[in-house]
């Protein structure tokens, strides 16, 4: 889908009550014309009119399929359920305090993770041959220490 077409579904999803309008007049218009198809057929004006509706389908049918072909529905269904969403957590500030709190500590929680495991485990280390690098250890017998890390300066002494 591109921006564009994107961006203008976005429009049409907050103007609906235009949308509404522009499709009732279309559909009026549709109608008005097989009126007068079947009037100039020779038919009664009631009689041109009843044909028209049954050949027209049902307004309320023909509306709902040009809404559905502007495929906004699903974003109109959407936008609803999240206007609806905000309305029960104004009602409930004790229900929405908890839920923002669960959500922060959660999200706050799987990032810290995420994070410590990424930095571990996941991300190489930055030395190009990382599977060459080694740990020097010196032993103290006389003073009971086994294992004590070299440091730099002590390695280039020795």
């Amino acid at each position: 889908m591109s921006v564009t077409r994107f961006i203008s579904r976005l429009k049409a999803l907050f103007s609906e009550g235009r949308r509404e309008d522009d499709l009732a007049e279309e559909l009026r218009f549709h109608l008005e014309k097989e009126i007068e198809k079947n009037l100039r057929a020779g038919m009664a004006p009631e009689e041109a009119r009843y044909g028209a509706l049954r050949s027209f389908g049902g307004v309320g049918q023909v509306t709902e399929q040009c809404r559905d072909t502007h495929s906004v529905r699903v974003l109109q269904g959407l936008w609803q359920d999240v206007r609806y969403g905000f309305r029960m957590l104004k009602k409930n500030p004790g229900f929405t305090t908890v839920a923002v709190t669960t959500l922060a500590l959660g999200i706050g929680a799987n990032t810290a993770i995420f994070s410590s495991v990424n930095a571990v485990l996941l991300k190489p280390l930055p030395y190009e041959k990382p599977e060459q690098l080694f740990l020097l250890w010196e032993r103290f017998s006389r003073l009971g220490l086994d294992r004590v890390v070299v440091s730099a300066s002590e390695f280039r002494e020795s």
